[in-house]
């Protein structure tokens, strides 16, 4: 079994989402919240979100030729790196107050996340690979591991490594994933 779609779509999707609003966000839930509620919101809205846009990508390679799949993959996750590396958000401070951890969580996680670039790279990986279960797979476990990450280092992790180194090598991996798509390499 070639488990190279499972390991690339945990890849993308660790590195995307390290640092990434989302992250913050499950940050600051978890620096006031009961952290046990708040990760189950989020895998919650994540396998919710995550397994829309495979079913979506699978849907595609079925109806696009692949060589075209394969172009508008490579550039879109070009494009993902060029504005990691040019964005300027910062929502670090922003920590929101909710009554129900869970549910806000879930909200919260599923509206940031529909059509972000985290889902849109799930869109693109189960074209790109057609392997649903695989890339499914993947990039619940890297949303999963990325959640705890955040949710049990909170702040010590931004002490260690700056938001910008993040975004810096994050934007970086995905131009050369994406010039990889494009060449075939």
């Amino acid at each position: 079994m070639d488990l190279t779609p499972l390991l690339t779509t945990f890849s993308l999707i660790a590195i995307a989402e390290f640092g990434d609003k989302t992250q913050l966000t499950v940050i600051a839930l978890s620096a006031g919240y009961d952290r046990v509620k708040v990760f189950a919101g989020v895998i919650l809205a994540f396998t919710l979100v995550t397994g829309l846009g495979v079913l979506v990508g699978e849907t595609l390679l079925r109806i696009v030729n692949p060589a075209l799949i394969k172009i508008g993959a490579g550039l879109l996750f070009v494009g993902f790196g060029i504005w990691m590396l040019y964005s300027r958000e910062d929502d670090e401070d922003e920590k929101p107050t909710v009554d129900n951890p869970l549910l806000s969580t879930f909200s919260m996680i599923t509206l940031a996340e529909m059509g972000d670039k985290t889902q849109l790279s799930a869109i693109t990986l189960a074209a790109k690979y057609d392997s649903l279960y695989l890339v499914f797979a993947g990039a619940v476990l890297a949303l999963a591991s990325i959640s705890l990450l955040g949710i049990f280092l909170g702040k010590k992790l931004r002490e260690l490594v700056p938001l910008s180194k993040i975004k810096l090598g994050a934007g970086a991996l995905f131009i050369i994933f994406g010039l990889s798509f494009l060449t075939g390499f």
